[in-house]
């Protein structure tokens, strides 16, 4: 039998840091309608009523906010074997922690501009039942209705030092990822960007280079909770604009490299952007792409007229084109 090119099956979770963790787990938990799954000492867990692991969100306590770290779940046993073994080879191999929450021991690494990620194989797939419980055997929890109500975790996008992408380019190819898409100023020089998958997503993970941070700062962008529709984003921008949210980054609009349809909008604990997101194009074909998108024509918003890549151009970070933005007070 032909083995898969790749050692991962799908972005299984993600943590972030937040300096307030109880604003960030109000604002997840009764706005945006996320389920908590569970808690420890320094973290809280959560998850979409669609999603299937024990947590797909982890919340950590730290003074700074930012990105803890990235799981991914392994295509097997024995690719969980042999993604440590090329990992380990590479050089990007931290070692094996103990499992959060929800999965088994993990083995981390490190991706050549410094976030640290993790990979396992043993997880918990939480059937809710009671209130939580659904009629559904395929669904592992109801659909409540709660908040903005997002059906599934769908990727994340974290930034890099300006000449670092190429690096980061090589490692997630030598990980077996596809790359849909790429963002470039020109032919000439090296792509800034790129879309990375496993499966048939857009993209589990977004890689962009924000020329205002140095190598090695880890800087992270946003995390994305995906709709079945279009009409569900905007019921949900209606939604955080009752409770004195507001969508930045010229958003709603859809992004011209992938067709996703989003709203941003920040998490008042941690000042992270949160998307809310649907209708991304689907990569069926293991060798499709990439398709090329150039700066000048805004990969990032195919409708609006706000440009993060010419923000960042301007000096600033992340490319918010809102300036500085203070999150609302809940």
């Amino acid at each position: 039998m032909a083995k898969n090119p790749h050692y991962l099956s799908q972005l299984a979770h993600i943590e972030i840091y937040s300096p307030d963790v109880e604003k960030t787990v109000h604002f997840l938990r009764e706005i945006v309608g996320l389920d908590e799954t569970g808690r420890d000492d320094n973290s809280v867990y959560f998850r979409a009523w669609g999603d299937y692991f024990h947590h797909t969100l982890k919340i950590s306590s730290r003074e700074t906010s930012g990105l803890g770290h990235l799981g991914w779940r392994a295509d097997s046993p024995e690719a969980l074997e042999e993604c440590v073994a090329y990992l380990e080879k590479t050089g990007a191999g931290l070692g094996w922690v103990d499992g959060d929450l929800g999965h088994g021991k993990a083995y981390r690494f490190q991706s050549p501009d410094g976030h640290t990620h993790e990979v396992f194989w043993d997880v918990v797939w939480l059937h809710e039942t009671g209130e939580r419980g659904s009629i559904y055997a395929d669904r592992y929890a109801s659909n409540r209705r709660i908040g903005v109500n997002p059906r599934r975790f769908d990727h994340v996008t974290y930034m890099v030092a300006k000449f670092q992408y190429q690096k980061e380019k090589e490692f997630w190819q030598g990980m077996g990822l596809k790359n849909p898409d790429e963002v470039r100023m020109s032919d000439e020089i090296p792509p800034i960007g790129g879309l990375w998958t496993i499966g048939n997503l857009s993209h589990d993970v977004a890689v962009f280079t924000d020329p205002n941070i140095g190598p090695g700062e880890g800087v992270f962008n946003h995390i994305a909770f995906n709709f079945d529709s279009r009409e569900e984003v905007l019921l949900a921008l209606d939604y955080f604009t009752e409770k004195g949210f507001k969508s930045v980054m010229g958003a709603p609009t859809r992004h011209k490299a992938d067709e996703g349809f989003f709203i941003y909008i920040i998490d008042p604990g941690s000042g992270i952007l949160f998307e809310f997101y649907a209708c991304a194009r689907l990569i069926f074909a293991p060798d499709h792409g990439p398709d090329i998108h150039y700066l000048k024509d805004n990969p990032n918003d195919a409708w609006g007229t706000a440009n993060p890549f010419a923000e960042m151009g301007k000096g600033k970070k992340l490319g918010l084109t809102d300036g500085v933005v203070k999150p609302v007070d809940i």
